[in-house]
């Protein structure tokens, strides 16, 4: 798989639903999960207990978040053009806070700790 090109349409991508959000796996290999959540306004994601061993990144594209770190009580407002590094094994929820739909690409290291998806 390390010389392999992955190359995935928005048609072929998989589909998962945890929750309310919506995610589109565009790429799922033994060192990353590249992903796409979409909320639609109000609508919350369920809690991801974090990864062990990897970090993860949101990056804002449509829409404002806000992502609630339960285990620090603190909120982080992305709207587009922002992004943020989850720490490993910090859990952690999406909201919609937006009047229109809310899509955050999600990327992180696979199989550490938990799946990453689905």
């Amino acid at each position: 798989m390390d010389d392999e090109v992955i190359f995935t349409r928005r048609a072929d991508a998989e589909i998962l639903l945890e929750g309310d959000e919506h995610i589109r796996v565009y790429a799922r290999t033994d060192k990353i999960v590249f992903a796409v959540g979409t909320l639609l306004p109000g609508q919350r994601s369920p809690v991801d207990p974090g990864h062990g061993g990897a970090h993860e990144v949101a990056y804002q594209i449509e829409g404002e978040v806000v992502v609630h770190l339960p285990d620090r009580d603190r909120y982080y407002h992305l709207e587009p053009g922002d992004a943020m590094v989850v720490p490993e094994g910090e859990a952690h929820t999406v909201v919609c806070v937006s009047a229109t739909p809310a899509v955050t690409v999600w990327a992180t290291a696979p199989n550490l700790g938990r799946p990453a998806l689905g």
